[in-house]
């Protein structure tokens, strides 16, 4: 009976003592190399136009203004057409030199089928605008595009369609978590064959969307092997907070705004509020390891290594650098990352 008692006892006890257990906090974002804190700007400007499936977002940098900037074309997940949901990572993409465009792509009950046209669009209208009001002074031959989700396969199809769209040729591609749902992929091997194309996947994602990510990094088979690199999140539930390797984790958002969105966007919310995944999107999550260890330090890792220097990952694949994922506050390191050619 004494031990039954005292089985009992651990069991109700144990979970107390968990949450009462002080975690180790997680890593802060770097000071120096890829997604650190050495900016060129202090600041961003913004702006935006159109409307509806045509409106899209600007951010420029700031303090001092940029010259001869890189754009990078950011392409948001289902349900997130909000910036805010990403205003972190576009604070720091700015502040790093790129020009950031934020189409608006989804959230007026437009098919899927013509969200493609839409981003091709307001691209477009975009550099017109741009060069109208003679804003920044773009280095067109400095393009890359940041796809997440859904806009990770709207990603893909745009490199794959840039000439068909007149657009200037992407060289640095950054597919992360895709998920397709409904959405079709393009014709791949239409990707030049001087881009250069990361493909992110976690250990938390569906298999679905796992056999996606595959599918694009294959299909992008003019792409030359040592220009591109399929990279694995392993989670890690150590410490607080966690790092999730999920689709949501990419989300980088500043301020609570998720219930704020959904309320302006219910129409499309209506549609999907029974969906498994969209369910978790009216959550928000602090910037964590994730967003300074993979999102940040992973694309500024390749536009580096397109932009100023010969691009070849082949060093990098599965090396102790790409690993990396920062430390625990005491000193365990996280569970880090695996990258090849092979997924």
């Amino acid at each position: 009976m004494k031990r039954i008692v005292l089985v009992l006892a651990l069991i109700v006890l144990a979970p107390i003592w968990l949450f009462a257990r002080q975690l180790p906090a997680g890593p802060v974002q770097p000071t120096l190399g890829p997604g650190g804190t050495e900016y060129q700007h202090a600041g961003f400007t913004w702006w935006q136009n159109g409307v509806s499936e045509e409106q899209y977002f600007v951010f420029e940098p700031d303090q001092p203004a940029a010259k001869k900037p890189g754009l990078v074309i950011f392409l948001h997940d289902w349900m997130a057409s909000d910036p805010d949901y990403y205003m972190a990572w576009i604070r720091h993409l700015c502040r790093k030199g790129w020009v950031v465009l934020f189409p608006k792509s989804q959230g007026t009950g437009e098919v899927e089928k013509t969200w493609l046209f839409h981003i091709a669009r307001s691209a477009k209208d975009y550099l017109l605008e741009n060069f109208r009001q003679n804003r920044v002074d773009l280095d067109k031959e400095k393009l890359a595009i940041i796809g997440h989700g859904a806009g990770a396969v709207l990603g893909a199809n745009l490199a794959a369609a840039d000439s068909y769209f007149g657009l200037p040729r992407c060289k640095a591609l950054f597919i992360l978590m895709p998920h397709r749902k409904t959405l079709k992929i393009y014709d791949l091997s239409a990707i030049s064959r001087d881009a250069s194309m990361m493909v992110i996947t976690g250990d938390r994602m569906d298999e679905s969307n796992e056999q996606t990510a595959r599918e694009i990094f294959y299909a992008a088979d003019r792409v030359k092997t040592g220009n591109k690199i399929y990279i694995s999140v392993w989670s890690d539930f150590y410490g607080h907070p966690p790092l999730v390797a999920d689709e949501l984790a990419p989300f980088a958002p500043e301020l609570p705004q998720f219930e704020r969105w959904v309320i302006k966007n219910r129409y499309d919310y209506l549609l999907l509020a029974k969906d498994k995944f969209h369910a978790h999107t009216i959550r928000t999550s602090p910037l964590d390891a994730f967003d300074w260890f993979v999102s940040f330090r992973l694309f500024d890792a390749l536009t580096q290594k397109v932009f100023t220097q010969k691009c070849d990952f082949n060093p990098l694949k599965d090396s102790a650098e790409l690993r990396f994922t920062g430390y625990w506050s005491d000193g365990r390191r996280l569970k880090g990352l695996i990258g090849g050619n092979r997924p």
